[in-house]
């Protein structure tokens, strides 16, 4: 598991040097993408809202993860950042997280790439209250072109959070399949890591991708 968790990590902070070599386009329309994915173990539901006003950017993340069974544990974040843009992709703010066992103020750093076939997003942020935490979520999207309709789609999302002293947090998620117009599915696989690994779970199944604009 760990050696699978560093080649992620080699291939998510790798991938600019390749992507950077690609002109960015001109910044699209962005999509608001709601997820399901139906595993062995849970059903998990995602939505991402982004929305600029401005230079300013209010981005908003829900995740729900229900367990099946008699005695489910199930897992839900809900977080709000408020951003200003410095330009070239790099922005700061402000914001609030919401997960058991309660909430988090939270300021962070963002840098975003986008262009036709990548994404790449690296957010680095600290818990004010209660206490220091620090986090760094990257995202990497890759969308290869297969014909006039059909492009290829690969996700790695990655989060860590610590307090420099015990990894207190911690998820990759993996996508890989097709994207036709605004719909991609495929197949999915999250590995979860919570309290320094004192209870670790995964779920493998498939997932559908709405992209609504």
């Amino acid at each position: 598991m760990k050696r699978t968790i560093y080649c992620i990590y080699a291939f998510i902070f790798l991938s600019p040097m390749v992507a950077m070599g690609q002109e960015p386009l001109p910044k699209p329309k962005t999509p608001i993408p709601v997820e399901v994915f139906a595993g062995h173990r849970a059903l998990t539901y995602q939505h991402v809202l982004s929305k600029d006003i401005g230079r300013f950017n209010f981005f908003n993340v829900a995740a729900f993860d229900a367990e099946y069974g008699a005695s489910p544990k199930n897992e839900f974040v809900i977080s709000s950042f408020f951003s200003y843009s410095l330009g070239k992709g790099f922005s700061v703010g402000v914001g609030g997280e919401i997960q058991p066992p309660g909430a988090n103020f939270i300021f962070g750093a963002q840098y975003v790439y986008a262009s036709q076939q990548w994404l790449l997003v690296f957010f680095p942020s600290v818990t004010l209250q209660p206490a220091s935490q620090f986090a760094q979520l990257s995202l990497l999207e890759f969308r290869p072109r297969i014909s006039q309709k059909i492009r290829g789609y690969f996700r790695a999302q990655v989060l860590v959070s610590t307090n420099f002293i015990t990894y207190d947090r911690g998820y990759q998620q993996l996508r890989l399949g097709v994207q036709i117009k605004q719909l991609q599915l495929g197949l999915a696989a999250n590995f979860d890591q919570f309290a320094a690994n004192t209870r670790t779970t995964t779920n493998y199944g498939i997932f559908t991708r709405l992209l609504i604009f």
